[in-house]
Formats: structure tokens, C-alpha cells, sequence
């Protein structure tokens, strides 16, 4: 996925992404300035970040 893909599944701004990455909370890889992440890695920090009822 890419940044564009990461940004529109979280609801996050570029910046907010940026600041992820920055803070190490959200793997990723860059190729050509370009930023792109696994799909598995955004669902773990989605998991990670879900209040869950008890």
C-alpha cells in the first residue's frame, strides 16, 4: 500500500503519517522517495489501537 492507500484507510493526513513513520509506530518501506507499507503491518497497528468491549 502506499501513503496515499494508508492515509485514506486511517482517516490520517500526510503529515499525521509522516509523524508515524517518525515515532516508528507504522513499518514501512521506501523506494524512490516513495513511502509503501504491508498490508499486514497497518492491519496489526489497526488491531493494536482497537478498544475492544469486554
Amino acid at each position: 500500500m502506499d501513503s496515499q492507500d494508508v492515509c485514506l484507510l486511517l482517516n490520517v493526513t500526510k503529515r499525521t503519517l509522516q509523524t508515524y513513520r517518525d515515532k516508528k509506530l507504522l513499518p514501512y518501506t521506501s523506494v524512490g522517495g516513495k513511502f509503501f507499507y504491508r498490508e499486514s503491518d497497518v492491519a496489526e497497528y489497526l488491531e493494536s489501537k482497537t478498544i475492544k468491549r469486554k
